[in-house]
């Protein structure tokens, strides 16, 4: 089958609302998702709503996205269709980090913005450590998190910062003219400036108050320990050391 049943999923979202960045609660629900990866569509989708919503409180935005790193790292596993996980969920990343992006965005102290900046992008480099996406798209995740402009790849490198192309002072072509008057046929010592000249010997030049949803828990939540750096292992035990932010 490729979907949870009632029952399942009721106790998936459960677990969603109750969960902190408690190592052995991430791991229940980590255990949960892979064991059920026939329905690994429905679970990232679960998943990436609980995430996208405004008014969920940073603690649980943060643990959720350790349940994700916890999904992807375990997507390896020797369980059948886990692999689905890695693909289902970059395609959600984008709309998942830009709603991380608009939570930071929306914190008016400073201590608890940088806290959140930490975690999230001590995520982003465990990921590269793992090599999950390729690193133009991590880089996309973390501007898109940060608010700023996404890197464009293959960027012209004989454009000025602003895009134009570059020019002298003036504007006008120099080539063939001369500044005093005189004809720049050499440099500054009457010498020609060769290679040797440019590079050492052997070397080259280079060219509060906030409406509920059904993804809040009843009682109020407390951040767990955002700085754990545990990294499950791809039997599914839990995680216990390495790399858990």
């Amino acid at each position: 089958r490729d979907a949870l049943t009632e029952e399942e999923r009721d106790a998936f979202e459960m677990m969603l609302r109750k969960l902190t960045a408690e190592r052995d609660l991430v791991g229940d629900a980590m255990v949960f998702a892979i064991s059920r990866a026939e329905a690994a569509k429905e679970v990232v989708e679960t998943l990436t709503e609980s995430m996208t919503i405004l008014e969920t409180p940073i603690p649980s935005k943060i643990a959720r996205l350790y349940l994700v790193s916890d999904i992807l790292h375990n997507s390896s596993a020797a369980v059948a269709k886990a692999s689905l996980y890695r693909g289902l969920f970059e395609n959600c990343l984008v709309e998942i980090f830009q709603a991380l992006g608009d939570k930071l965005a929306s914190i008016d102290g400073r201590i608890t913005a940088e806290g959140m900046k930490d975690k999230v992008l001590r995520v982003l480099r465990v990921w590269e450590v793992w090599s999950l996406y390729p690193q133009a798209f991590t880089a996309k995740l973390e501007s898109l998190f940060l608010g700023k402009p996404i890197p464009v790849e293959g960027a012209a490198k004989d454009e000025d910062l602003d895009g134009a192309p570059l020019e002298d002072v003036d504007g006008e072509a120099i080539d063939g003219e001369e500044l005093d008057g005189e004809p720049l046929d050499d440099d500054v010592d009457g010498e020609p400036i060769g290679d040797d000249d440019m590079f050492p010997e052997g070397q080259a030049g280079d060219g509060a108050g906030k409406p509920k949803t059904k993804w809040d828990d009843d009682e109020e939540e407390e951040e767990g320990d955002g700085a754990r750096t545990s990294k499950s292992t791809p039997n599914l035990t839990r995680p216990t050391s390495g790399s858990r932010r």
